[in-house]
C-alpha cells in the first residue's frame, strides 16, 4: 500500500507518553495559538472563531470543571480523523486531545478547506519556535488518503480514537484492528432543530431581530449548514395559524435573507440547493409551501410531522419549517440522531424537563439561537477530557 502521507504540522511519531490534564505547557501553547490567530485572520470568520475559543481565559474556566481532587492522566497518543465539510473541525478535536493530557496525531483530507490549510500553517510556524520545542514531539497534523497504511498504523498504535464523519466512515474505521484498551469517541450523522416563539419575534425592535437574525445566520450559513448542530428543521411554536404570526414568519426570514446577503453563494452551492428543492417539491407527501427570499434562502413549510423528516437535509441556506405547539412537534421529530435543540422565546428549563420526563432518545444539547456550534468538552453528551483522560483509583 503506498504511503502518500505529509506531515502538514508537527512530527510523525509523537510522544507516547501523557501528561496531566490543563497542564501549564499545553494552555501556554493553545493561547499563544490563540494570539496568532486572531492577529493574522479576522477575514475567516471560522478560523477566528477557534481562536478566539482557545484563549486561555475560557481554556481555563473549563478546567475549574474538573477541579475535583482525583487524580488523572492522559491516556498516550490519540487519533483524530475530523470531517472535511467543517471549517476547523480538526483545531477542536486536537484541542480536546491535548487538553486531556494526551499527544495527538490528526489526518485530515487532502482536499481540506482554505481554512484548515491556514490553521496547519500557523501551527507548524508555531511549532518551530524553542520555546514549544516539546509541544512539537506531541502534535502531528498530517494528509494522506483515508485508508492509506499511515491511518491504519495510526489506529493499531493508539491509546484511544475520535472520528467525526459519516456512519458509513465510522463503521469502516472500526473495522481496523485497534489496540483492545484503546478507547473511543465517535460522532457519526446528526440532525438539530430551532424552536421560535413568534409572540417574542413579533415584539422585536428591528435591531433585536436583526442581531437574532444575524446569530442565526452563524449558526447556519457559517458551516454551509453542514454541522450536525446546524438547524435544519424551524418550529413555529403557536397553537395555531393567524394573520398576525404569518406577518411575523416572513418578517423573520426577510431579516434572515438580509444577513444571508454576505454569504459566499457560488454557482456550485446554489446549484445543489436547487435541486435539493426540486427533488423535495415532488417527493414530500402532502400540501407544501415553498418560499424564496431571492436565491439565498428557500423555505420548505410542511403540513405535518411524519416519520423518517430526520433525513430531509438542507444546505447552503435551504430550511423546513412547521407552525404548531412545541412538544407535540419536538416529540414527532425527536430519535437517537437529534444533536441540538436552538430557542428563543422559550425556557430552557422547560426544555430540559420535557427531555428528561419523557425519556427522550435524543437531544444532546439545549442552546439558545447562536450558540449552536460553541463546541464544549461535553459534545453529543459525551465527555471528552473524562473519556480522553483515565482517572487514578484510590482508596478513599
Amino acid at each position: 500500500m503506498k504511503d502518500d502521507t505529509v506531515i502538514l504540522a508537527g512530527v510523525r511519531n509523537v510522544e507516547t507518553k501523557p501528561s496531566e490534564p490543563f497542564n501549564r505547557p499545553v494552555l501556554e501553547f493553545l493561547d499563544q495559538l490563540s494570539c496568532e490567530i486572531r492577529r493574522e485572520r479576522k477575514q475567516y470568520e471560522q478560523l477566528a472563531a477557534f481562536g478566539f475559543w482557545c484563549r486561555r481565559s475560557h481554556l481555563e474556566e473549563f478546567k475549574k470543571r474538573y477541579l475535583d481532587g482525583r487524580p488523572r492522566l492522559g491516556r498516550g497518543i490519540i487519533f483524530h480523523i475530523p470531517a472535511s465539510n467543517v471549517p476547523v473541525l480538526f483545531g477542536y478535536s486536537l484541542v480536546m486531545g491535548l487538553l486531556a493530557g494526551n499527544s495527538c496525531s490528526v489526518r485530515i483530507s487532502s482536499k481540506s478547506q482554505e481554512q484548515d490549510k491556514i490553521l496547519c500553517h500557523i501551527l507548524e510556524r508555531l511549532l518551530k519556535r524553542p520555546e514549544y520545542r516539546g509541544m512539537r514531539r506531541r502534535i502531528c497534523v498530517f494528509s494522506s488518503q483515508r485508508e492509506s497504511l499511515t491511518v491504519r498504523e495510526m489506529l493499531s498504535g493508539c491509546a484511544g480514537c475520535v472520528v467525526w464523519g459519516s456512519d458509513l466512515t465510522i463503521a469502516k474505521i472500526r473495522s481496523v484492528p485497534i489496540r483492545a484498551d484503546a478507547v473511543q469517541l465517535n460522532f457519526p450523522e446528526r440532525y438539530s432543530i430551532c424552536i421560535l416563539n413568534p409572540v417574542r419575534i413579533g415584539s422585536m425592535t428591528e435591531d433585536e431581530l436583526k442581531n437574532l437574525a444575524h446569530r442565526f445566520y452563524n449558526d447556519t450559513y457559517l458551516l454551509d449548514q453542514n454541522a450536525c448542530s446546524s438547524p435544519r428543521f424551524i418550529i413555529w411554536d403557536q397553537a395555531q395559524e393567524s394573520e398576525e404570526t404569518e406577518k411575523t414568519r416572513v418578517r423573520w426570514w426577510n431579516a434572515v435573507a438580509e444577513e444571508a446577503l454576505s454569504y459566499d453563494l457560488t454557482a456550485h452551492k446554489a446549484m445543489v440547493k436547487y435541486e435539493l428543492l426540486c427533488r423535495y417539491a415532488m417527493t414530500l407527501e402532502g400540501e407544501i409551501g415553498i418560499r424564496r427570499y431571492k436565491n439565498c434562502l428557500y423555505t420548505i413549510r410542511l403540513p405535518d410531522i411524519s416519520s423518517g423528516l430526520d433525513k430531509l437535509s438542507g444546505l447552503f441556506g435551504m430550511f423546513f419549517e412547521y407552525q404548531g405547539e412545541w412538544r407535540k412537534a419536538v416529540g414527532k421529530l425527536v430519535s437517537s440522531r437529534l444533536q441540538t435543540i436552538t430557542y428563543h422565546g422559550i425556557e430552557e428549563q422547560d426544555l430540559v424537563d420535557f427531555v428528561i420526563k419523557n425519556h427522550l432518545l435524543g437531544v444532546y444539547r439545549i442552546v439558545p439561537v447562536g450558540r449552536a456550534a460553541d463546541m464544549d468538552p461535553i459534545w453529543d453528551g459525551q465527555d471528552f477530557i473524562a473519556v480522553l483522560s483515565r482517572q487514578i483509583g484510590r482508596e478513599v
